[in-house]
């Protein structure tokens, strides 16, 4: 391109105009490539690589490098494989099968969570239920949540009515009303 641009010097009006629409072209494809995070692919957004997040992921996704998942729709099933980091979701009556993430918090209503590791589970809505491996610490504020797994290291509920059903015995925090350890 350097090479082409320099034959530009001296040129006639038309060869200008093509020297100039080159370089605009070889811009907007430098651009492009950039915002896809060198990938060519699609559905990239510069938002989604800044950010590393991934809003809404079909079916199945994986995340890579710890990517952030948001999922903001109703009625959605999805996969998430990989090592995710916060996983947020605000939609409801869904599922969702989460690898591993450094943390899940649940604000809509109806979701179910599967689950083999996560650090922090945060259950703000109400009437879900985590089937989870093995978890840190998991803050429940909504509602009639049931909670079932191997390890839970430390639970603290806020809310009413909720059930966590696991094989070990967590340190527990009930600040909540009618919240049981089974």
């Amino acid at each position: 391109m350097t090479v082409r641009i320099q034959q530009c010097n001296g040129a006639s009006a038309d060869q200008v105009r093509y020297c100039t629409r080159l370089v605009a072209f070889s811009a907007l494809c430098f651009a492009a490539v950039a915002c896809t995070g060198g990938t060519g692919g699609t559905g990239g957004s510069i938002g989604a690589v800044v950010s590393n997040e991934l809003v809404d992921p079909a079916s199945g996704a994986t995340c890579s490098q710890g990517s952030n998942v948001r999922i903001t729709k109703n009625d959605f099933e999805t996969v998430l494989n990989g090592q995710c980091g916060a996983v947020v979701i605000t939609g409801s009556t869904g599922s969702v099968n989460v690898d591993r993430a450094q943390s899940i918090r649940v604000e809509g209503t109806k979701v179910t969570v599967l689950n083999e590791k996560v650090e922090t589970l945060e259950a703000i809505g109400s009437d879900n239920t985590f089937n989870m491996t093995e978890v840190g610490h998991a803050t429940i504020v909504g509602n009639r949540n049931t909670l079932l797994g191997r390890n839970y290291r430390q639970v603290t509920f806020k809310g009413q009515g909720n059930v966590v059903n696991t094989n070990n015995e967590p340190q527990l925090d009930d600040q909540g009303t009618g919240n049981k350890v089974i």
